[in-house]
């Protein structure tokens, strides 16, 4: 093989052929065969090759041109091109066979062989040399273009210089997009799965649509699967409900999975669901605690904040025994408020289902049955239909030591354009009508008709202080808790009690420049015997108005309010002096400031001095993880120690206050907001602030004319713009956000 290379290298140098040159490959390569056979004549020199050992042996260039190898002939190629095609290495014998048949030497046949196959190898790399070549041109091309492009960027589509930022927004809006069908995918799955699962069971039911001509037995079915999903919600931990730092939160989709559609159907259009779950230890017994919620009259009185009144009540279904209320079923016409003269009220029709699940432990469960299947009814007045409340209530359980457990859940949809914008967190973080406001009010409730009842009576903390006898007592806490009624009623009720009422709202400014506070002040003429029966027929003037302070803790602006010291600063009837304290009585054991309190202002705004004064304060005030209250009113001395002596307590007053609550923006909002039809954006946290809502009662006066004294409406608004400036700068509120 070595002699057979070197023959061949001998053959590419007498054909002229170069490898190295790139110029000789760039076209086509053709090959002569008269150059490859030699001179035309047929002498052959066989003379320097004898045997099989010199195959690869090329003749000497030296050999003189009478001995070179002679140019066959047309018939010899065609015969050897036939024989080459089949075999392009032949053995010896084949080789003395061919060469006999056309008339040449075995050596002669041997070197065109040799040459011939020389020349398909010649041929196979110039052609792989010249792809390889055209290949090396477009690379070295597409160098050049890539370098041009580096150093002047542009889109690579359109060629645009500005192509590097598209590309960046394009980039951008494409992430977006991915993100946006994401959810989309995530939300499709959860509603194909809800489906598969509800067209699994076979007593799937309708939601019920009530109207004067449903039956009972179509609303017993829907407070009894009311009662088992409350259950489930009330009694399961994760992953139906997800704890966060600030309570916990109902995971929708663990709840679509065990209820979809649910007893009201689907959320509707631009409803905002909301749901809160809180437990904690009542002082009581069971079955007490379900016969006040089970009557009307006893549930109105145990949440006076929230219950503003009972528009009617039918018993679907009686329990057992008539003493008893286990299987009570009753459907309830209700209307709830919040204090604060800028909330509308909530007015539902709903089922309330008491039933002993188990031995000392009992459910008290309400659902909507209004058929509010989405529209969006009409708003009138302070009264909307734009809530729903899904099943909802609480669990309760007797425990040892006169105690028991009470579990509440509240469940509802509400329509969020119904919410003013200054309250729209306080309400998405569950504060305004969710469990934690339900079960204070309720804790804090028993514990003052647990020291109402009580015998005891605490000793004054003065040294002048007035003694108070039992009955006393107990007269003071019940005046005490109609002055804080007239309080509710004034703040968020007459506007839709009597027709009769007058209605106007004045802007009104106290302070110039950084000083300067706005509010705008409901303004409400009412006659108390139309409002609270057993009243005096007078003319009452209330004046009211709520604001935000944004970053002041609402704990804080309750105590600079209920501090004696400093009591002066903002209320008009003290001088700026000190006030005693004549008497007092706590009304819970487990919170400081939860007390009715007698006080004596030292100087009065009439300018007399000393104790001498013929007016005292009777003060209510409370405070819990809900909200705060501070209600008081002016009493004649004389009067006040008769009460407290044990005389008769029927005595009208007119109050004026503060009701304390947080503007939700201190926790997380509990509003399950993957489910809102709403597209109003959730508030994120800057710091807890409070609602503070101020309202002044007087008696007002009439013009020499005959009609209501316009110098009236502007004292008032001004004393509450004062007011509210005054508690602004003593709990460094940065600001006041009107409503």
């Amino acid at each position: 093989m070595e002699n057979e290379d070197q023959l061949n290298n001998n053959n590419e140098q007498g054909l002229g052929l170069t490898m190295g040159s790139h110029a000789a490959w760039n076209q086509p390569v053709e090959y002569d065969l008269d150059d490859l056979l030699g001179a035309e004549d047929h002498h052959v020199d066989t003379s320097s090759h004898k045997s099989d050992d010199d195959e690869d042996r090329r003749p000497d260039r030296g050999t003189p041109p009478s001995k070179r190898t002679k140019r066959f002939s047309a018939h010899q190629v065609q015969e050897l091109e036939a024989k080459f095609q089949v075999c392009t290495h032949p053995d010896p014998r084949a080789r003395q066979e061919l060469g006999r048949k056309v008339g040449l030497e075995e050596c002669q046949v041997r070197f065109w062989f040799q040459n011939r196959r020389s020349s398909m190898k010649l041929k196979a790399c110039g052609n792989e040399i010249r792809d390889m070549q055209q290949e090396n041109t477009k690379l070295r091309a597409e160098n050049v273009e890539l370098k041009q492009l580096i150093q002047n960027p542009t889109c690579f589509r359109c060629r645009d210089p500005s192509g590097a930022d598209q590309l960046a927004s394009e980039k951008r809006r494409l992430l977006s997009e991915n993100a946006r069908l994401k959810d989309e995918l995530l939300r499709a799955k959860a509603y194909q799965d809800s489906n598969t699962r509800e067209a699994e069971r076979p007593d799937q039911s309708m939601p019920l649509t009530y109207n004067c001509r449903t039956n009972k037995a179509a609303l017993v079915s829907h407070a009894e699967r009311a009662l088992k999903e409350f259950v489930m919600l009330a009694t399961k931990g994760q992953p139906m409900w997800m704890p966060t730092i600030d309570g916990e939160v109902l995971s929708v989709q663990e709840y679509d999975f065990h209820t979809f559609p649910g007893l009201l159907g689907l959320c509707p259009r631009g409803f905002i669901v909301e749901a809160t779950r809180e437990t904690d230890m009542i002082k009581g017994d069971a079955v007490d605690l379900v016969s006040i919620l089970t009557d009307v009259a006893q549930w109105s009185e145990m949440f006076p904040d929230i219950v503003a009144y009972v528009r009617s009540t039918d018993v679907i279904a009686s329990s057992s025994t008539s003493s008893s209320r286990d299987g009570l079923i009753q459907l309830m016409d209700v209307e709830f408020w919040v204090q604060s003269p800028r909330l509308p009220s909530r007015n539902v029709k709903f089922l309330r289902f008491s039933k002993m699940i188990a031995e000392r432990k009992w459910a008290v469960v309400d659902v909507s049955v209004d058929g509010n299947n989405g529209d969006e009814k009409e708003i009138s007045g302070t009264s909307c239909a734009g809530y729903r409340l899904l099943p909802s209530g609480c669990l309760i359980e007797n425990l040892s030591g006169g105690f028991c457990k009470v579990t509440w859940v509240v469940h509802g949809e509400y329509l969020e354009a119904t919410v003013p914008e200054l309250f729209r967190q306080f309400f998405r973080s569950g504060q305004a009508y969710g469990a934690c406001r339900w079960l204070r009010s309720l804790q804090r409730q028993c514990e003052y008709m647990a020291v109402l009842g009580s015998s005891h009576v605490p000793s004054s903390s003065s040294s002048s202080g007035a003694a108070i006898s039992p009955l006393g007592k107990r007269g003071v806490l019940e005046l005490a808790l109609r002055m804080k009624e007239t309080f509710y009623a004034a703040v968020s009720g007459p506007v839709t009690m009597a027709s009769t009422n007058v209605v106007d709202q004045w802007c009104v400014s106290s302070g110039t420049g950084a000083e300067r506070v706005d509010a705008a002040v409901r303004m409400v003429t009412w006659n108390c015997a139309e409002i609270m029966p057993r009243e005096p027929a007078i003319t009452v003037l209330s004046a009211t108005t709520t604001v935000r302070l944004p970053g002041t803790p609402p704990q804080r602006v309750f105590e600079y309010i209920c501090n004696l010291q400093r009591r002066g600063e903002w209320d008009k009837f003290v001088n700026g002096v000190l006030v005693e304290e004549v008497s007092y009585v706590p009304t819970s054991a487990r919170l400081h400031g939860n007390s009715v309190s007698i006080l004596r202002p030292t100087v009065v705004a009439d300018g007399s001095h000393g104790r001498n004064s013929n007016v005292l304060i009777l003060q209510h005030s409370s405070t819990d993880a809900s909200g705060s209250l501070v209600v008081y009113s002016l009493v004649e001395e004389k009067v006040m120690r008769g009460i407290m002596g044990g005389a008769d307590n029927s005595i009208f007053l007119m109050p004026s206050g503060f009701a304390i609550l947080p503007d939700g923006h201190g926790c997380k909002a509990r509003c399950t907001a993957a489910r809102s039809c709403s597209s109003a954006p959730i508030g994120h946290s800057n710091g807890e602030g409070a609602l503070l809502t101020v309202a002044s009662l007087g008696m007002l006066p009439s013009s020499p004319s005959g009609g209501v004294a316009a110098r009236s409406f502007d004292d008032a608004g001004e004393q509450l713009c004062n007011t509210i400036r005054k508690i602004r700068d003593a709990v460094g509120a940065n600001s006041v956000i009107m409503s």
